[in-house]
């Protein structure tokens, strides 16, 4: 057997001889259990009847799974990319070239055989090498990215790991370091600034003992925490909810107070999500910001990202991309249906179409339906950018509407269906639009 043809069961043995070489067994069940943090409990999850999705085939589900996952990965990969290029991942980490690339290669591609080479560099002489193999390994839910994350916060000089700890560490809400991250935070409660660096990620994970480090710092500084106000959207903790319930009143910025309602929508606030759907539906009526041939409509194309128009709505904006997703799915999908087939501005159509796909239900699949109907029309002129979007939407429904509407959609993109179908069936939603798609 060629070195291009090896397949990945192969290369996942190799990974045990690897790991055993260094006297231990390769930890599968840790690692199945905190790739994707959203679908850590996949064995008891049961799947929509009206999805693709199964649980069983989740490389979370079992090592099994695991192994026919990235070995289906890999034959996607190479009938893509071609064998030569998809083995360049391997050897340029074997020669120390360009590492932060190729780091970054190896997890778009999810080329798992690749772990033990990337964990290798957590002892590399260059701190951004180090930086960017800690980030991968947690993306891949590799223990040793956590714990070497854990061990550089618990040294006296952590400051230059704050952001990996609280983007990284803290995003993939890692709930078996719980009592460690407790323990830290005691050992730090008198600097306050690393205290509260602590809090927000145990907030993340909706630890309620993380309000009393958050909490006085977005009273003293609601203007510039909307991030931190987001991350308690999981905490359930009474002062929370009362400050909560402050900002959302007349008196704070309009940022603000829809932070503020999406922590209230997420405890079921029914007129907190009122707001939000308010917000969000004046999106339908902000015009273009380009004519039909390209060009730019004075006065409306934003001149830098963010940069608020007549055709640009900072906080309906925000409660789109953050305010739906809180708002019960009966109210939020046919506001998403609006805003995906009305809005004329290529970003608004393209997150509602996301949105609804994450919905999932059958009011979601019937909305996108009429999303890809409308789209066929050609009605707008950015249509044909989304097609894609909305064939991948589409492909996480397993019946004959959305199967077709989503061959449309693609256009004629084997390749695109074929991998789409496969992570639809596998990940679900979060393999569709949070993996880094290799096309």
């Amino acid at each position: 057997m060629t070195k291009k043809n090896i397949t990945l069961t192969t290369a996942l043995l190799l990974i045990a001889l690897l790991w055993s070489s260094a006297g231990e067994e390769p930890d599968w069940a840790h690692l199945l259990e905190m790739r994707l943090p959203s679908q850590r409990q996949v064995g008891s999850v049961e799947s929509s009847s009206v999805l693709r999705y199964k649980p069983q085939r989740n490389p979370n589900y079992s090592k099994e799974a695991a192994e026919a996952y990235y070995e289906r990965r890999e034959s996607l990969i190479r009938g893509f990319y071609g064998g030569e290029q998809a083995d360049h991942v391997m050897k340029k980490l074997r020669n120390g070239q360009e590492l932060i690339m190729w780091i970054g290669v190896a997890q778009r591609q999810e080329t798992i055989q690749a772990l033990p080479l990337i964990a290798e560099l957590l002892n590399h002489q260059d701190e951004s090498v180090r930086r960017v193999a800690t980030q991968a390994l947690i993306w891949f839910g590799d223990r040793r990215g956590f714990d070497f994350v854990m061990s550089q916060m618990e040294a006296p000089d952590s400051t230059k790991w704050w952001g990996i700890f609280e983007k990284s560490f803290g995003g993939a809400t890692p709930t078996e370091y719980l009592p460690r991250l407790k323990a830290l935070i005691q050992s730090k409660s008198d600097n306050q600034v690393e205290a509260y660096v602590i809090a927000v990620v145990l907030a993340q994970m909706g630890d309620a003992d993380a309000a009393k480090y958050v909490v006085p710092v977005i009273e003293r500084e609601p203007e510039t925490s909307v991030d931190t106000i987001l991350k308690l959207v999981n905490v359930r903790e009474p002062t929370v909810t009362v400050l909560m319930q402050k900002l959302s009143r007349e008196g704070s910025p309009a940022k603000v107070k829809h932070a503020a309602d999406i922590v209230l929508g997420k405890q079921g606030d029914l007129a907190a999500q009122q707001r939000l759907i308010d917000a969000a539906k004046r999106l339908i009526a902000l015009p273009q910001s380009e004519n039909a041939d390209g060009s730019e409509k004075p006065g409306l194309k934003p001149k830098f990202i963010g940069e608020v128009t007549p055709a640009w709505d900072v906080d309906a904006v925000f409660a789109l991309e953050y305010g739906m997703e809180v708002v019960a799915p009966e109210q939020a999908v046919p506001v998403l249906r609006d805003i995906a087939i009305r809005a004329d501005n290529v970003y608004f159509s393209r997150t509602a179409v996301e949105l609804l796909a994450k919905i999932g239900n059958d009011a979601a699949r019937n909305a996108l339906w009429d999303v890809a109907r409308s789209a066929k029309e050609r009605k707008r002129t950015f249509e044909d950018t989304i097609f894609t979007n909305i064939g991948k939407a589409l492909m996480l429904f397993d019946d004959e509407t959305s199967a077709s509407l989503a061959t449309i959609m693609f256009s004629g993109d084997t390749h695109g269906m074929e991998t789409s179908q496969f992570l639809a069936e596998t990940r679900g939603w979060e393999g569709l639009f949070k993996l880094e798609m290799f096309y």
